[in-house]
């Protein structure tokens, strides 16, 4: 059975990359450049993983992540944070707070793949 990723990236090469790879591994795919969109789609959609980047116009995805949690109260699905942010004690506790988090600059395509990948896996 295909799993259904909602990838929420609005870096359109960045979003053109990982929509390209997931593809190919045979994941359906949704995406979303944009954080109130974003918000959308995951409280209506059925999803098995989100892929939800820190950094987007509307609303950033901390603010996503506290909305979906408060509106849904129990999220059936990993929500994992893609971003570059490392820095402050602050950005690491809000990071914290989703199912993981990948630092984007940090992962070659094969990795990014592996650790999609990994998730179905161990579940």
């Amino acid at each position: 059975m295909k799993k259904n990723i909602l990838l929420v990236e609005d870096d359109v090469f960045l979003q053109q990359l990982y929509l390209d790879l997931l593809t190919q591994e045979g994941y359906t795919i949704t995406v979303s450049g944009e954080g109130n969109d974003a918000k959308e789609k995951i409280v209506r959609g059925t999803w098995d993983l989100v892929l939800l980047d820190v950094m987007l116009p509307g609303k950033d995805g901390f603010t996503i992540l506290d909305e979906v949690i408060k509106k849904m109260k129990k999220v059936s699905f990993p929500i994992i944070f893609l971003t570059n942010l490392n820095g402050s004690q602050e950005d690491k506790r809000e990071l914290e707070k989703a199912d993981n988090y990948w630092i984007k600059s940090d992962m070659s395509p094969p990795e990014f793949i592996k650790k999609v990948s990994a998730i179905f896996t161990s579940s």
